[in-house]
């Protein structure tokens, strides 16, 4: 059973039980917004392994509902892991307005949490100040790249390894001699994929060319096809993108071109399973899983933590019917044994991304 309790109502519950503490911490927050929910399960499912969790206690900050499949719904998904897996108690608080960030950290933190997730660089600054106050509660953060280094975890995914499965992929279908990339914005994140995404076609065939255009972070549909068109006409013979919500125009153009198409982050395959061959997952999930088994062995540290396909975090879905009627069995063969080499420490991407030269 899950109990939705405005945020409101917690709050009041929590300065009736700590007049004293939370009078001196909240005298300059924010009203809670309306729109923000705490959920907290109390009908928890058996566990079905180790209970390294069990009498510890997770709650999960979300800044959109958990209905969203790509972002938030996986988070999500890896906090009901921690409670079935690991044995842990969990709450969560979904949608939660910037208004609300310090009153939602402070009250799970008044209430015992041992282990809060903030899903999203957004919440940084907040948890950082919040931090301070509840030196015994461990935070982790999304996206984040710098810490406190005393209680704030990073918990991010490996861009470059999205890019690198991507690459390799590409490189070795039949008569491709140019990727075409459209990427969404020149941030951080999504260079590392293209970065990753130049090393795992040099790692196939350093002679493959590489065209890359960058949109930006409003790039629609209509858009994303004009770039991805551009770069069919300037030669390119297989298509990807990070655009995010304009994957389809790009979809569009290949399928209209008669290419193929690799994508990330999102199952693209329902848009055209006749021209994406397949997608490589970023799993939060599992990126939650992890980090929560780190702090319930001791072993958690105040670090940014990558989450790629050493860590299970980062993979390929499994190939449709279509997609295993047109990759060669040799393309198929050779990217199982490029991931058994990443997993066995035979092929380091890191390595791969530090040696490619500069454009």
């Amino acid at each position: 059973m899950k109990t939705k309790i405005n945020i409101t109502i917690i709050a009041l519950l929590a300065l009736i039980l700590t007049i004293v503490p939370l009078a001196g911490c909240n005298n300059n927050a924010s009203e809670p917004d309306e729109t923000t929910t705490v959920v907290t399960e109390t009908d928890a499912p058996e566990p079905t392994s180790d209970l390294i969790g069990e009498g510890l206690k997770a709650a999960m900050l979300l800044p959109g509902p958990i209905s969203d499949i790509g972002y938030n719904g996986p988070a999500y998904e890896g906090l009901l892991r921690i409670e079935s897996e690991l044995a842990y108690e969990i709450s969560y608080a979904e949608s939660v307005d910037p208004a609300d960030y310090e009153n939602v950290l402070r009250t799970y933190a008044q209430e015992g949490y041992n282990l809060i997730f903030a899903h999203g660089n957004q919440f940084l600054e907040t948890v950082t100040i919040v931090a301070e106050e509840f030196p015994d509660t461990w935070f982790a953060v999304t996206s984040a790249f710098t810490t406190n280094e005393k209680n704030i975890s990073g918990m991010n995914l490996s861009s470059h390894d999205v890019g690198f499965l991507s690459g390799a992929l590409m490189a070795q279908m039949p008569d491709v001699d140019k990727i075409g990339m459209v990427s969404g914005a020149e941030i951080p994140p999504l260079v590392m994929i293209y970065d990753g995404l130049r090393a795992g076609a040099a790692y196939i065939n350093p002679e493959v060319e590489i065209a890359n255009v960058y949109t930006d972070a409003r790039a629609d549909m209509a858009a994303c096809k004009e770039a991805a068109v551009a770069l069919l006409d300037s030669g390119s013979d297989i298509l990807s993108t990070t655009a995010g919500t304009g994957a389809p125009g790009v979809i569009s153009a290949a399928a209209d071109a008669g290419k193929y198409f690799v994508g990330n982050s999102s199952d693209w395959s329902s848009v055209d399973p006749e021209t994406v061959l397949n997608s490589v997952i970023t799993d939060w999930g599992s990126a939650v899983v992890n980090t929560a088994t780190l702090y319930a062995k001791g072993e958690l540290q105040p670090i940014p933590y990558m989450n790629g396909i050493v860590e299970g975090a980062v993979y390929f879905l499994e190939y449709g019917e279509h997609a295993l009627e047109v990759i060669p069995e040799e393309v198929l063969s050779r990217m199982d044994t490029i991931i058994e080499d990443i997993k066995a420490g035979k092929i380091i991407i890191a390595d791969e991304v530090a040696a490619l030269p500069e454009e």
